[in-house]
Formats: C-alpha cells, sequence, structure tokens
C-alpha cells in the first residue's frame, strides 16, 4: 500500500509532508519525525495496522484508512490542529489538503 509506506511514498502523497522518518516502531505502535515543507516538525506518535494510521502530536492529528471497494478502493485522510487544554480539533485546510493528496495518490497509481 503506498500509504503504509510512511519513510517514502506518504510523503509524496500528503502536501504538507517533507520527511516523516519513523524514530521507533513496537509492534503496531509508531513514533515518527516528521517536518512539513514549512519547516515545521512535529514528533508523531500513534497506531499504524494494514489498512490504515493514526498518527499526532502535541500540535497535529493525521488519520489515513483505505478498504477495497468493488474494482478499486475507498481511501479517507483526516487531520488538523490541536489546541493543547481544549477538546476541539480545529480544520485548517483540511479540506483542500485532502483533495490534494487524493490527486497526489491518484497521480501515483
Amino acid at each position: 500500500m503506498l500509504l503504509g509506506d510512511l519513510e517514502g511514498t506518504f510523503g509524496q502523497v500528503v502536501p504538507d509532508m517533507e520527511r516523516l522518518r519513523v524514530v521507533r516502531r513496537q509492534g503496531k505502535h509508531v513514533e515518527a519525525s516528521a517536518r512539513s515543507r514549512y519547516g515545521m516538525r512535529a514528533r508523531l506518535r500513534g497506531v499504524q495496522q494494514p489498512g490504515w494510521c493514526w498518527l499526532q502530536s502535541r500540535f497535529l492529528l493525521l488519520g489515513v484508512a483505505a478498504a477495497p471497494e468493488g474494482p478499486g478502493t475507498r481511501v479517507a485522510f483526516t487531520g488538523g490542529v490541536r489546541l493543547p487544554a481544549h477538546a476541539a480539533l480545529i480544520p485548517l485546510g483540511v479540506r483542500r489538503e485532502g483533495s490534494r493528496s487524493v490527486q497526489r495518490l491518484t497521480a501515483l497509481l
């Protein structure tokens, strides 16, 4: 799966991701260091299993899932900015970035 390659293809699909490096993996649990194209950095922790991945840092949340559907594959992206001490997730640019991610993924296929 293209999106399952966190250190490779994943960064080609997610528009803001310049680099994502897996620092530690223990079973399904993943810890990664990320750098955006704009220079921001994050230490992401989460879970990666076949078909889906959920990563979050103190300020960032990123989720992706894929499942077979008919002759193709259904893909879902979500993400946003987290504010510590607030329950809300701010979906800054999620729709735009999600559309760009799907376009990039389609081009790779």
